[in-house]
């Protein structure tokens, strides 16, 4: 019997239908626990058992966990669990470890086509669980534009070598706060052109291109409108894919609207973007795909992995109708909320500061706080 399944195997699970016999143990302390776990439908049930309790007291950490056909166990890198996993074999009960552990999961990447064969292209949407990332190759003709691509590069240059594509170039819908881009190297490294708007790119150290205002993919040409869309920030940008497919960035989000207190000018800012959801994306046919650029739990997924909305319900849900009543809403909501402490450095790190390898991992721990909160925290 396999006694182990690698990260891919384990997300599969997680996204599948729900088995009530299945239980994920995280065997990390509490606090770590609770700050980021996976989760799914597939494995509902969860514990927190660390590894020290089985080591100090195994009977008292065995009666803690709840009764089970099979336990998948994760620690951070996939040795503690493979030390609890054995202690619960031994006791008989079916026990798998996770390998890699939180480390493998805070990599993993899923990749998810949305669109039919008979297109003259293809889109993909490139999921990060552990964060919530979602970032987007548009392929066509042996070309690909890469858009929000997230700080693990090979991702994308071993998927371009398997489908035969060129990267032709990459861009990020707005500076990104809650997440280290990996954009500017993936284009460093693809020998194409990197592309964020001048209002986002203030004091940066990278080489860059401005937005333009398409892009053209390929052979077929297929057409990718790029619309500014200031408000989560000045920069903000929303890239309309053949007239159906809007990738939002931030902008939008599949239960909301993007933060617009980025900027320390919440005021200001939540002006534009009431300007941008109204005047920008309120002129879109209200049945285009929404592709956000992060989801914030499980639940936002569908059956396929992927996540996206359609226009027409989300500007609805925002409350657009009315100007003063969407200001006065958007305020009242950024007045409890704060941005998390690390988002000031992401940026700067994202603008072209160094990092270490290690304070790189540090800085990700933790699904992304993009979206504005619906009620007050």
């Amino acid at each position: 019997m396999n006694h182990s399944v690698d990260i891919a195997h384990f997300d599969r699970l997680l996204q599948g239908a729900a088995d009530p016999g299945t239980v994920l143990l995280d065997a990390r302390n509490a606090e770590d626990s609770q700050q980021w776990r996976p989760e799914g439908p597939g494995i509902p049930a969860f514990a927190n058992v660390s590894y020290t309790e089985f080591v100090e007291d195994e009977d008292g950490a065995l009666s803690r966990l709840p009764q089970a056909d099979s336990v998948y166990v994760i620690c951070a890198r996939g040795r503690s669990s493979q030390y609890v996993a054995g202690v619960l074999r031994q006791r008989g009960i079916n026990a798998i470890n996770v390998d890699g552990g939180m480390l493998a999961w805070a990599a993993h990447h899923r990749i998810v086509r949305l669109n039919g064969d008979a297109d003259a292209f293809a889109i993909y949407q490139v999921v990060r669980p552990a964060k919530g990332c979602l970032s987007y190759i548009v392929a066509s003709g042996g070309e690909a534009l890469i858009v929000d691509a997230t700080r693990y590069g090979d991702v994308y240059l071993e998927f371009a070598a398997r489908n035969g594509l060129r990267i032709g170039a990459t861009a990020d819908t707005h500076l990104h706060a809650d997440h280290l881009s990996g954009s500017s190297g993936l284009s460093h490294d693809s020998g194409s052109g990197y592309h964020l708007a001048d209002e986002d790119a203030q004091g940066s150290a990278l080489t860059r291109d401005a937005m333009p205002k398409q892009f053209d993919i390929g052979g077929a040409k297929i057409r990718v409108l790029t619309l500014p869309v200031p408000g989560h920030t000045l920069g903000s940008t929303a890239l309309l894919v053949d007239d159906r497919y809007l990738v939002s960035g931030d902008t939008l989000l599949p239960e909301g609207v993007g933060r617009p207190d980025l900027g320390n000018k919440a005021r200001e800012w939540t002006r534009f973007l009431y300007e941008s959801l109204s005047g920008v994306l309120g002129k879109l046919d209200p049945q285009t795909v929404v592709l956000p650029a992060h989801a914030a739990s499980a639940a936002q997924f569908d059956v396929r992995g992927a996540c996206e909305r359609r226009l027409g319900p989300l500007l609805a849900a925002a409350a657009i109708a009315d100007r003063d009543a969407f200001l006065e809403s958007v305020e009242e909501r950024v007045s409890h909320s704060s941005q998390p402490a690390a988002y000031a450095e992401i940026r700067k790190i994202n603008l072209g500061a160094p990092v270490t390898a290690a304070r790189a991992e540090e800085l990700e721990v933790g699904m992304n706080k993009c979206a504005l909160s619906s009620a007050p925290a």
